[in-house]
């Protein structure tokens, strides 16, 4: 099984294109950070960050099981 993992395409005005891909399948989208007094280092930091912490709350969610 290939290793999780996910592809990050930044666009424009501090939007960034991504896709979660696993075993099963792939999961697509968008991220926004706010670019003003920021280098790009920070703002593709702050947005890596953002994808992490979304594929953190997709886990707890499904960790959960469906609702009653």
């Amino acid at each position: 099984m290939p290793q999780p993992h996910y592809v990050v395409r930044r666009s424009r005005m501090g939007r960034f294109n991504f896709t979660l891909i696993g075993a099963h399948g792939r999961m697509t989208g968008v991220v926004v950070i706010s670019t003003e007094n920021k280098t790009r280092e920070e703002i593709e930091d702050q947005a890596h960050l953002k994808i992490r912490a979304l594929a953190a709350e997709l886990v707890a969610v499904m960790e959960k099981g469906a609702p009653a």
